[in-house]
């Protein structure tokens, strides 16, 4: 390993984990680091580890008591997402402190909003509130998201927009409204170019981006969207063959680059790796016009240095963590041919994509190969000419071609070798991507294809029966998974009742949680009824991943939201009532409601499912009411050990008399944060307290799940 510079940083990170964790690599890399260069750097090596401790314990004593947002809100230009009549806002409190806030306004402020080039001051009445985290397993944790990119831990409730424009102050602010401008110009341009444009050059992908999205998480080459800075590689090696074609000197180049580069950070997203390549690129260049001498290595050293000095978690991101391994594993492989290298990326950056993502495609090296030279000499350079030259025919000709390109990667989506490998820990992915390194250079790959199998081991491990009651909101959605993965059982999905989301709880807590699991499909789907809060993001489920059977009543079956949902992946679908038996796999659950089609209304059409999970009877009850309960569940005298209680602890279940049946271990509430219905209802507490029955509730316990007849509650472990 060439360079002066590496060890000084490696002690400056070492110093940080020493407090933000994990303490084990903060204690390896500091002890390697003394070991290898202890006579090279002497006591500076010493005097990098105690800054990075000091900024380390800074950083988690700021986390533990963050800041609260004071005072009028600037927000940028590019700071507002606009939807219909609702916006939202993100900017900086008179007290320096990052927010955010959202408000309904009327649609010529709306119009306004979207047409801004200048900052804008908010004021807010209201008290700010704290940023929630995740409320159920495997759930993108958005609260620590924010911490870590923009120290953001508080937010404005929804309230009445109040707010006024000020020209702009400073250089900062007015490439801020050209990048407003350039913002509108690429939105008004064909769909695909105007997708592409926002994400390639702008590394902004919106929401209406989210099949593209996950096209190219599947490929494994979501880095192509500012993720590792290869656009700004791309357009600067444009630039040098134009001066070199021109006969403009380099020296010239390289000095309009040290003064420019930097006002991209405003132009695109400042994300870990456009930060990574701007100050590289800076410093490449500073380093050959002041013949400094410093090795490629030592200026790479030197930018990781700056940004844990800026954002001292930029390596507790994923981005993060991406740009810098990949960029030193680059830097560190002797030249070889292109796939070869190709192959290697994917070799070191596979522990740290299987821990954020759980998934990996085992033609991700070839995509790569086959694909960035595409984007990084074609596509980007053909975004950039019709973002300049609107106006063109090659504009319509770039919207077809991006429309049969698109069609071309969904389906090498599709092939074989997409791979659910399951969570990882993250200290396991660290020591994966420790013995890659360690493969590379010894020439000894059997080592990391022997951690690849205890990985894949360690993740699809699940030697027990688990029933999970997600935190869908006010929803319901219950998993049932057999012991070492002998079967999954879903029960409904939960949905929107008002408004639509991009990102429902189906996917970012149902899905997400089976990836993590190991699971690539479900055996079965049970849709109890047609409510939208049960059934509603059905077809977004069977959409992302394939349902082996898909169950619901004979009244519930001709329901546009759960035809749309057969429509998904499901390979076949059937009917229930009383008397019928749902399996899957090893797992097998009795319907014992509804008895016949006779119902008038949803809720009293509700499947009702009952079976023995491990040592413990199970009664699930959907929104089955009070008349079902007292006309065809009490007559049939069930043992119950672990209910679902009906419709949410509403007042119209849960009576005495079906309640006051059994000496429950616990009694389950799936209802929503401060719902709107007043769920649970007190008469229905105390009807469980009165019968001496332990109750759970998923809005103050997050997700709940009974594992070895032991139950857990999400936000209390």
């Amino acid at each position: 390993m060439n360079g002066r510079l590496w060890p000084l940083s490696a002690a400056l990170l070492a110093g940080i984990l020493l407090f933000v964790g994990p303490m084990w690599v903060s204690i390896m890399l500091m002890g390697w680091s003394l070991f290898k260069t202890w006579k090279l750097v002497k006591w500076w090596l010493l005097v990098a580890f105690a800054g990075g401790a000091l900024i380390g314990y800074h950083e988690y004593h700021l986390s533990q008591t963050p800041p609260l947002p004071q005072g009028q809100i600037l927000v940028m230009p590019t700071s507002w997402t606009i939807t219909g009549t609702f916006v939202r806002y993100s900017g900086i409190a008179a007290n320096g402190v990052v927010t955010s806030g959202s408000a309904n306004v009327s649609a010529p402020v709306a119009e306004q909003l979207g047409q801004l080039t200048t900052p804008v001051i908010v004021t807010v009445k209201q008290p700010p509130e704290k940023i929630t985290g995740a409320r159920n397993e495997y759930e993108f944790d958005y609260a620590y998201y924010a911490w870590v990119q923009t120290h953001q831990a508080f937010q404005q409730p929804t309230e009445p927009l109040v707010w006024q424009t000020r020209p702009a102050q400073t250089l900062s602010e007015w490439l801020y409204g050209l990048r407003a401008s350039l913002q509108r110009r690429i939105a008004a341009m064909p769909p695909h170019v105007s997708r592409y444009a926002l994400g390639l050059l702008l590394g902004q992908v919106n929401g209406d981006a989210d099949g593209m999205r996950q096209t190219f998480i599947a490929l494994g080459i979501f880095h192509l969207f500012s993720v590792s800075g290869l656009h700004l590689f791309a357009l600067i090696g444009a630039l040098y063959w134009l001066s070199d074609h021109l006969r403009i000197p380099k020296e010239a180049i390289d000095w309009a680059l040290i003064f420019s580069l930097p006002a991209l950070l405003i132009l695109i997203p400042p994300g870990a790796g456009i930060l990574r390549a701007v100050w590289m690129r800076v410093g490449l260049s500073l380093n050959s016009r002041l013949h400094l001498n410093l090795s490629t290595f030592d200026i790479f050293s030197l930018v990781l240095a700056g940004n844990l000095l800026w954002r001292p978690l930029v390596l507790h991101t994923f981005g993060g963590q991406l740009t810098y391994l990949l960029t030193g594993v680059l830097m560190l492989l002797p030249e070889m041919p292109p796939w070869q290298l190709a192959w290697r990326l994917v070799g070191a950056s596979l522990p740290v994509v299987v821990a954020q993502t759980y998934r990996i495609h085992l033609l991700s090296g070839w995509f790569n190969w086959l694909l960035m030279p595409v984007f990084e000499l074609a596509v980007m350079p053909l975004l950039l000419v019709v973002v300049i030259f609107p106006h063109t025919g090659l504009t319509n000709g770039l919207e077809w071609a991006l429309t049969q390109g698109e069609a071309g990667l969904t389906g090498l989506a599709n092939l074989p070798g997409l791979v659910v490998f399951g969570a990882v820990p993250s200290t396991f992915a660290i020591i994966g991507v420790i013995i890659f390194l360690i493969s590379t250079v010894q020439h000894r790959i059997r080592y990391f294809i022997l951690w690849l199998g205890v990985a894949y081991g360690v993740a699809q491990w699940h030697p027990q029966t688990r029933v999970i009651v997600f935190d869908v909101g006010q929803g319901d959605a219950i998993l049932i998974e057999g012991a070492n993965k002998s079967g999954t059982m879903l029960v409904d999905t939960g949905g929107r009742i008002f408004g639509t989301s991009t990102n429902p709880p189906a996917l970012r807590v149902i899905v997400n949680y089976l990836y993590a699991r190991g699971y690539s499909h479900l055996d079965t789907l049970v849709l109890t009824h047609a409510d939208a809060d049960h059934v509603g993001d059905a077809a977004v489920l069977t959409k992302q991943l394939p349902v082996t059977t898909m169950i619901s009543t004979p009244l519930a079956i001709d329901q546009s939201v759960i035809q749309n949902a057969a429509k998904g992946q499901v390979k076949q679908w059937h009917t229930v009532l009383a008397g019928d038996t749902v399996r899957a796999g090893a797992i097998a659950m009795q319907v014992v409601a509804p008895k016949s089609t006779d119902a008038t209304e949803k809720n009293a059409d509700s499947i009702v499912l009952y079976g023995k999970i491990d040592n413990s009877n199970w009664l699930l009850t959907a929104d089955a009411d009070a008349g079902v309960e007292s006309r065809e569940l009490i007559p049939q005298h069930l043992a119950v050990d672990y209910l679902k209680v009906g419709h949410h602890g509403s007042s119209t279940s849960s009576s005495p008399a079906f309640i006051d049946q059994w000496q429950l271990k616990a009694a389950l509430i799936s209802a929503g944060v401060n719902n709107r219905y007043g769920h649970p209802t007190p008469q229905t507490i105390t009807t469980l307290e009165a019968a001496g029955d332990p109750w759970y509730n998923t809005a103050t316990s997050g997700m709940l799940w009974v594992e070895d007849d032991h139950l857990h509650q999400f936000l209390k472990e």
